[in-house]
Order: C-alpha cells, then structure tokens, then sequence
C-alpha cells in the first residue's frame, strides 16, 4: 500500500516539473514608445519579433537564461532593429498577461542610438506619463560592437507581478534615435497546473477506502 502511494506521489510531482517551469521567455505582444515609431525599416515592432537573432525561442517554452547566454543579434540598425523619432524618452512593453518576472533580456543595435543607460517600471498600464509606474531599477547595457554577432545582456530586478513595463532611456552610445535589436522577459515563477494533483487525489481514492473498510 505505501509502495502505491509513493508511485502516485512521484507521478503527480513529475507532471507537476513539467507543467510548472520557471524562468522562460515571455515575448511582449507589442511595443511602443513616448514619441512615436520610427516606422518602415526601424520600425519599433522589430524589437520583439525576433528578427535578426541567431536562433529562435518559443515563448513560455524556451528556458530565458541559456537563450540569452548562446545567441547573438546581427546588430543591423535597418530591418532587424527598432528605434523611435526624437532624443531618449521611453519604450513601453505590453507582455500580453500578467506575468511575475524578475530580468530583461536585451540585445544592441549597431546603429548610433542603441540603448545603453535605462531604468525599468512596473505599471498596470501602457501609459508611463501618469505616475502609477514602480521603479525596478536602474541599469547600464553595454553598446553595440558593431559586428554580426552582437551578444546577448541579461539583467535582473526584484520579482514583480506585471503586465506592461516601461524602459526609460537615460543614455544611449550616441546619436538621438534610441532603439534596440531584440527585448524579452524571464518568469520568475509559474504556478502548476492543478491536474496533477486532482490525479493524485484521484489515486488515493480506492487507498482511502480500503483503510477505512479495514477499520
């Protein structure tokens, strides 16, 4: 009888590792920024459609820390890079849902403008110019090399439950056109799924009627 609860156990916990994994790629569903879109080749859509990356990642899937770790970005400012019209200002990153996330993932341009000084808020929505925005904290990226294999820079910030967060750019390497190659975010936690344990409970079922048939 204990061999069989001990099965069950080890079965629900094992569908629960793989229903439940932190620290994945969450994609933004869009971007924009407090001036506007550059638009055709720069345009700002370009920073979170994986245009220009080495390898591809599937969103909720790919593991964020690896993925940031192995790929690199093509660096081109035009077609794989997005910026917006007019000096610093801010980018803001709808993820679609609301996410507990704790980093960014972030690759350069080539082009003069990538982003290099920034800080990161937290905020219930996509509007950064009415105050309800938290600080998550300040950070320095380091500026394009100008090659074909611009590498990936990871940075990570206290855990906050999200749905939009807002980049304020305070430097960038040089010209007035900010932008960035590519943008993602990392879960911090994920809550399991509660299949695997309505499975388990299941399970104990005839357990539990067998003790009290013994008693």
């Amino acid at each position: 009888m204990q061999h069989y609860i001990k099965c069950l156990a080890a079965v629900s916990f094992a569908m629960s590792c793989q229903l439940a994994q932190a620290g994945v790629i969450v994609q933004p569903t869009t971007v924009s920024a407090s001036t506007s879109d550059f638009g055709g080749a720069y345009a700002l859509v370009n920073q979170i459609n994986q245009s220009g990356l080495s390898a591809g990642y599937i969103a909720g899937v790919t593991d964020f820390d690896s993925f940031v770790a192995s790929t690199t970005h093509d660096g081109l400012s035009a077609l794989n890079s997005g910026f917006s019209v007019g000096a610093y200002g801010s980018f803001s990153y709808d993820l679609g849902a609301v996410y507990d996330i704790d980093a960014i993932g972030l690759w350069a341009t080539s082009n003069s403008g990538s982003v290099l000084q920034f800080n990161l808020y937290a905020d219930n929505d996509n509007d950064f110019s009415n105050g309800n925005s938290g600080l998550l904290g300040g950070f320095t990226a380091v500026g394009s090399n100008n090659t074909a294999a611009d590498p990936g820079q990871a940075f990570s910030f206290s855990e906050v439950a999200t749905r939009y967060v807002h980049m304020e750019i305070v430097t960038t390497n040089s010209g007035p056109q900010p932008g960035l190659g590519e943008v993602i975010f990392r879960t911090a936690t994920m809550v399991p799924e509660p299949e695997p344990m309505a499975l388990f409970a299941v399970g104990l079922v005839p357990v539990w009627l067998r003790l009290r048939k013994k008693a």
